[in-house]
């Protein structure tokens, strides 16, 4: 619970930066002041999409809410800096059980995110929604099958499939199968 608080320090000191209230931020954001309110204090951590309409707003990316200021490592660096082992990567957590993600690099600090994402059977999303900032973004599908909707246009992904994109098209990727899915997801800037 300790980190999820964090994220809501980092959210009320960027809106206070900013000037603004938390109900222009709520409005501007489309959530209700409520739940702007249980995310500041910690009490709850918000689902993905509700994080990057947060992000939006506040002109930033979903990563740097997560973040402590630092400075990409160097060649001097420690190997936990440098180096992600598989059974050392860290997971970002999501309310929504049906959706998991680790982190392939050491933090969300660099040029580049890089995740390995779960979907379980049936997971569907409502909403399509854009990162925060531009870039590229390239799936690549490890297991399963992903559907990758980018406004009207929607591209059903097998194994072996790739998808590259800009990431400010509004998109959803879901799993309509009855069986788990999983991909690699490389994006830049990074948006979480």
């Amino acid at each position: 619970m300790d980190t999820l608080f964090h994220v809501g320090e980092k959210i009320k000191k960027i809106r206070q930066q900013m000037g603004i209230s938390a109900k222009v931020l709520a409005n501007r954001a489309g959530i209700s002041s409520g739940m702007l309110s249980q995310l500041e204090n910690g009490s709850t951590q918000g689902s993905v999409e509700t994080l990057r309409k947060i992000a939006k707003v506040l002109d930033t990316t979903i990563a740097s809410l997560f973040s402590e200021e630092s400075e990409i490592p160097h060649s001097g660096a420690h190997e936990s800096q440098l180096v992600v082992r598989k059974e050392a990567r860290k997971k970002i957590s999501f309310p929504d059980p049906l959706y998991k993600c680790e982190l392939l690099v050491p933090d969300l600090q660099g040029a580049v995110e890089c995740v390995l994402v779960e979907l379980e059977p049936q997971r569907i999303t409502d909403e399509l929604l854009p990162h925060t900032r531009g870039g590229e973004e390239i799936d690549l599908v490890i297991s399963g099958t992903i559907s990758v909707q980018l406004g009207e246009k929607s591209y059903l992904l097998k194994e072996g499939d790739t998808i590259r994109f800009n990431p400010k098209t509004p998109h959803k990727i879901e799993n309509k199968s009855d069986l788990r899915a999983s991909y690699i997801s490389i994006i830049t800037p990074p948006s979480f």
